[in-house]
C-alpha cells in the first residue's frame, strides 16, 4: 500500500552535491517490511547510542516513523538505506514491522553515496562527527571539486603532507580555489584537510583507535602511509606483545617505510627491540670524604674498585641471592 505525500518537502541530497538545493517532486511514499531493509554496503557512519537512542525508540514508539527514510532498490528485490539508519535500527528495536519509504532507483554508486553523506550531515554538525566521519564527508567533497579541475593546491598541501612538510597559511592570500572551498566550509586549514583525508587510509582497527581517541590526529597519519595489510599487522602484533606504540614509533615506521617498503619480518623486529627491556644508563657515583676516610687510607683508585666490587658481589649474595 501506498500513500500520497501530500505537504512534506523533502530535500534531496544529490541536488545539494551538485551545488543547488532542489526539493523532491510529490510522490509515493510505500511501507516496506523492515527485513527487507539492509544497510547500504559503504555505511560508516556510527549509530545513535545511549539517551539518543533511547530518545528515538521512545518517539518510534508512541509516534511512529514520522519522516519516511530513503532506500535504493536492489535486484534482488532487497532496499539499502540511504537515509534513516538510525531510524530503522531505532524501530526494530521498537518492534515495528515495516517503514514508509521513498525509493530510489537507477543511481549510480556516486549518487547513492552522495544521499548517504549529505543526510547525515544534515542530521549531525559537522564538528559532531567523529575524525574518520570527517575524513569521510571531506573526501567526497575533495573528489567533487576534483571532478571539476579545481584541486590544484589542496593537491600540494596532500603532497606536502607526504614529505613531512606543512607550509604556514598567509591570511591575507586569495585562494579561490579548492583549500579555501573546503576551508571555508568547515572551518579548516589546508593542511588540516589534507590530514583528514589521509585517515581514508587508515585500516579498521586503526580507525577505531582515533575515533575512540586512543591515538592523535597525527600519528594517525603517520601510520596511514603503511599499507593497510602492514597496518593491521601492526595492531595485532601490539596487542599480542601488550605494546603501546608512541607518536615518534608513527613516525619512525612512516620514515622507515620511505625508504624501504615495510614487511611483517622489519616491523615483528622492531616491536621485538621495543619489548626488549632497556639497559640502564651508566651512572658516575662518587663516595663521599667520610665514607672514604672510613674505610679507605692508602689504597690505590685501582684497590678501591676491588674491594667495593667484592663487597657488593658479598651484598647480593647474603641478601639477594643473586
Amino acid at each position: 500500500m501506498s500513500k500520497k505525500l501530500v505537504k512534506r518537502e523533502i530535500t534531496d541530497a544529490v541536488d545539494i552535491l551538485l551545488d543547488g538545493v532542489g526539493v523532491l517532486e510529490q510522490g509515493d511514499i510505500q511501507d516496506i517490511e523492515i527485513d527487507l531493509l539492509k544497510a547500504y554496503h559503504d555505511h560508516a557512519f556510527t549509530l545513535y547510542t545511549g539517551k539518543r537512542l533511547e530518545d528515538m525508540v521512545d518517539s518510534v514508539k508512541e509516534n511512529g516513523i514520522l519522516n519516511p527514510i530513503i532506500v535504493l532498490k536492489k535486484e534482488d528485490g532487497a532496499y539499502e538505506i540511504l537515509s534513516g539508519h538510525n531510524r530503522v535500527n531505532a524501530a526494530r528495536i521498537a518492534k515495528i514491522k515495516s517503514i514508509p519509504c521513498i525509493i530510489k532507483e537507477n543511481l549510480s554508486e556516486e549518487e547513492a553515496y552522495t544521499y548517504v553523506i549529505e543526510t547525515n550531515l544534515m542530521q549531525r554538525s559537522f564538528s559532531d562527527l567523529l575524525p574518520t566521519e570527517k575524513a569521510l564527508v571531506l573526501k567526497v567533497r575533495y573528489e567533487k571539486i576534483a571532478s571539476q579541475g579545481k584541486r590544484n593546491d589542496l593537491q600540494k598541501e596532500i603532497n606536502n603532507l607526504d614529505r613531512g612538510i606543512i607550509e604556514k597559511e598567509s591570511k591575507a592570500e586569495d585562494k579561490t580555489n579548492s583549500r579555501k572551498s573546503l576551508g571555508k566550509e568547515y572551518h579548516l586549514s589546508g593542511a588540516s584537510i589534507a590530514r583528514y583525508l589521509r585517515l581514508n587510509e587508515l585500516s579498521d582497527s586503526w580507525k577505531k583507535e582515533i575515533d575512540n581517541e586512543k591515538i592523535g590526529l597525527t600519528m594517525a597519519v603517520d601510520l596511514s602511509y603503511l599499507s593497510k595489510e602492514i597496518q593491521e599487522y601492526l595492531y595485532q602484533q601490539s596487542e599480542e606483545l601488550e605494546l603501546t606504540l608512541k607518536p615518534s614509533d608513527a613516525k619512525t615506521l612512516h620514515l622507515m617505510n620511505r625508504q624501504e617498503e615495510l614487511n611483517q619480518e622489519i616491523v615483528a623486529t622492531y616491536l621485538l627491540n621495543l619489548k626488549k627491556p632497556k639497559m640502564k644508563e651508566y651512572q658516575s657515583i662518587k663516595l663521599s670524604q667520610n665514607i672514604y676516610q672510613k674505610f679507605f687510607q692508602d689504597e690505590t683508585k685501582e684497590d678501591v674498585e676491588t674491594i667495593i666490587e667484592k663487597a657488593l658481589e658479598i651484598y647480593f649474595k647474603e641478601y639477594t641471592g643473586q
